[in-house]
């Protein structure tokens, strides 16, 4: 195999970049033809030939004579060797991002505010799993000089693996919560898999930054020598957060109030996560907050939409119990009129009909002028909040939305991914 991977390697040398999209491919790719549940890239080797690509790597046989095609039994695990490998030969430093919530946001952060000092990398989109990670390592060049690498998982050894491909310096771990429970099992394991990022940087002398706010996050601040606080009295940077009406205003020692574009104060640990670190990398802190205060989320990542008569915060890129009671309760701090339109929280295993209970009883806690619930989950939330209007699923909703009087109000739309509810925005004139 050691054979064959170096015969990759410098054919990937040789090559524009890699590709698992034969529609995709551009002139000169080394393509990967993956096997997945659901698709079997071997399937398209011809095709991605034909595209451009110098040369195709296949695990089926019949390509085993073909001009310009590689064989592997796996090429999965060929991609994630050759990634491996090709971040042993880099000498650039990577940070390594994973936590329950809030990994994207703090990705693309910290990328901004290091980009105003180093030509940077950092994770495309949410490109973070077994086969997302590879491919962003396999993106880095002579020219980079650090990278940013968001790691994402649904079980335990799933941060322990990307780790060994990206074979990160520093790590940080925004937080810890119940979610990916079908995935992990338990909370317990949830700690033990997020974890496993500090278990690398243990092993590998790394530098970890610990976010002290999180209660489970902070216990893991014993076991490094020196680990990098960010909050409280004995933290890395002296940041303070001012306000979020809804927008983040927050204060720098020594240097004048910074407005951002972000709402939510949820998101102030993600901005004192940027700053510590460009800190650490010597980066001008003035310019870091510039930097940040010039993000506008996107891709309904607390998303800000301003509609004639309304403003929409649509924050349906992920959901799960801890974030949608910080929605909530940044939510409930806004003036005027408050609509919430909540989804269902996927990935809760047998906690789903609890967890979405208990966001029912935690309604109670605001005063809201309008509730909306939708999904076959939702319905546990109603039990214990049923001033709310339900509607099983978006269709039924779509049948009176018309008739709803959204003027003069601020809305707020949480749900996983899987509900679509940028749907719903679009819909609302």
């Amino acid at each position: 195999m050691n054979l064959i991977l170096n015969d990759i390697y410098e054919k990937y040398n040789g090559s524009t970049g890699v590709s698992i999209d034969s529609r995709s491919v551009k002139k000169g790719n080394l393509f990967f033809g993956i096997l997945g549940e659901n698709f079997d890239g071997n399937n398209f080797i011809d095709e991605s030939l034909s595209n451009g690509a110098s040369f195709a790597v296949t695990s089926n046989k019949k390509f085993k004579t073909k001009d310009r095609c590689i064989y592997v039994e796996n090429t999965l695990l060929c991609l994630q060797n050759l990634a491996k490998l090709h971040r042993s030969k880099l000498q650039i430093p990577v940070v390594g991002v994973t936590g329950s919530n809030g990994k994207t946001t703090t990705k693309e952060l910290i990328s901004l505010v290091l980009k105003t000092k180093f030509n940077v990398f950092s994770t495309i989109g949410n490109f973070n799993n077994h086969i997302g990670v590879p491919l962003s390592i396999l993106e880095l060049n002579d020219s980079h000089e650090i990278a940013v690498i968001e790691m994402g998982a649904s079980g335990l050894g799933e941060i322990a693996f990307l780790c060994e491909i990206s074979q990160p310096n520093l790590g940080l771990i925004t937080n810890i919560a119940p979610v990916h429970l079908e995935g992990f099992g338990s909370f317990e394991s949830v700690i033990r898999g997020k974890s496993e990022l500090f278990d690398y940087l243990i092993k590998n002398d790394g530098i970890a930054f610990i976010n002290n706010n999180d209660n489970v996050i902070s216990n893991f601040s014993k076991r490094f020598e020196k680990p990098y606080l960010l909050f409280g009295e004995a933290s890395f940077l002296n940041c303070e957060y001012l306000k979020a009406d809804p927008f983040i205003s927050f204060f720098l020692k020594e240097n004048e109030i910074f407005e951002t574009k972000i709402i939510g104060d949820y998101n102030f640990e993600n901005i004192v996560f940027a700053l510590s670190i460009g800190k650490y990398y010597g980066v001008d802190l003035k310019l870091a907050a510039e930097a940040i205060c010039s993000y506008e989320p996107s891709h309904n990542r607390s998303q800000v939409i301003e509609k004639k008569n309304c403003t929409i915060i649509l924050d349906a890129y992920n959901a799960n119990p801890t974030s949608v009671i910080k929605a909530l309760t940044n939510f409930s701090n806004i003036k005027g009129k408050r609509i919430v339109f909540l989804g269902d929280m996927f990935e809760l295993g047998k906690k789903s009909k609890n967890e979405h209970a208990k966001i029912g009883n935690i309604l109670n806690d605001f005063n809201f002028e309008e509730v909306y619930l939708i999904g076959d989950e939702m319905i546990h939330a109603l039990e214990n909040y049923p001033s709310a209007k339900y509607f099983k699923n978006k269709k039924e909703l779509f049948q009176v939305l018309k008739e709803l009087n959204f003027e003069n109000c601020t809305i707020l739309f949480k749900a996983s991914r899987g509900m679509q509810f940028e749907k719903i925005v679009k819909k609302i004139n």
